[in-house]
């Protein structure tokens, strides 16, 4: 398991895109991001993460 959880693979960069794959019993898929791209999802994530937080019981 890597440090993002079962299915998530490490991101790594080619050619100037940030790759993701993520699996699950169905498959995986794989997902190319431009840098900025990758930048916004990642302050998403945290913002996210920080609901996610304050709704646990």
């Amino acid at each position: 398991m890597s440090k993002y959880g079962a299915d998530v693979d490490e991101p790594y960069a080619h050619v100037g895109r940030v790759k993701l794959r993520v699996s699950d019993y169905d498959g995986s898929a794989v997902t190319g991001l431009s840098p900025d791209e990758a930048r916004l999802l990642g302050l998403r994530l945290i913002k996210t993460a920080d609901e996610a937080e304050a709704q646990e019981w």
